[in-house]
């Protein structure tokens, strides 16, 4: 029984499927992405600057499902994508990256969309919850309405509270002789 819960349950260190990750895995990992980031330097630099904001937002952010990393991130490289694609299309270099990232203008345009980001996250809940209040107010004015046309059309005995007494008096059972009663 204890075999099988802890097989059920997995061990410490094992992954989500269930093996270890290996050594020789994470090494070969390591030897791919390593040259990898020396033949895209350009681009790393230029979005390991212009993310920033992207990884504040998501240090910042604690909830569980990373609403702000999400919205700040995406417009955030909205913001950065025109200069990337300037990048990779014109000069894929290191001094181009920094210019790019030297113009007061391409960072005012990154930094602004990751601006426009953080606002939408704290504007949206204050605008849905208002929203959500006005139709939840508007539904209650409009049963109230129709209350009153079904007490003018039925009469105030409509309204009167059942205590349920009806349902408490004994009931003939079904097939039970006249002569009971």
């Amino acid at each position: 029984m204890a075999k099988a819960a802890s097989k059920a349950l997995g061990s410490k260190g094992k992954s989500a499927g269930g093996k270890k990750p290996s050594l020789i895995r994470n090494i070969g990992l390591l030897v791919a992405v390593v040259p990898l980031i020396f033949v895209f330097m350009p681009t790393v630099i230029f979005m390991g600057i212009a993310l920033i904001p992207t990884l504040v937002a998501l240090m910042v952010d604690k909830s569980a499902r990373r609403y702000c990393g999400i919205t700040v991130g995406a417009l955030n490289f909205s913001g950065a994508l025109p200069y990337l694609l300037d990048l990779w299309l014109k000069d894929h270099s290191v001094p181009h990256a920094l210019t790019l990232l030297a113009n007061v203008f391409n960072l005012m345009v990154i930094l602004g969309a990751s601006a426009f980001g953080w606002m939408l996250y704290v504007v949206t809940p204050l605008l849905v919850s208002g929203a959500m209040s006005f139709s939840s107010s508007n539904r209650t004015s409009n049963l109230k309405t129709k209350q009153q046309d079904l007490l003018a059309q039925w009469g105030p005995d409509v309204a009167k509270a059942d205590d349920g007494a009806d349902m408490m008096k004994k009931r003939r059972r079904p097939g039970a002789d006249d002569d009971d009663d």
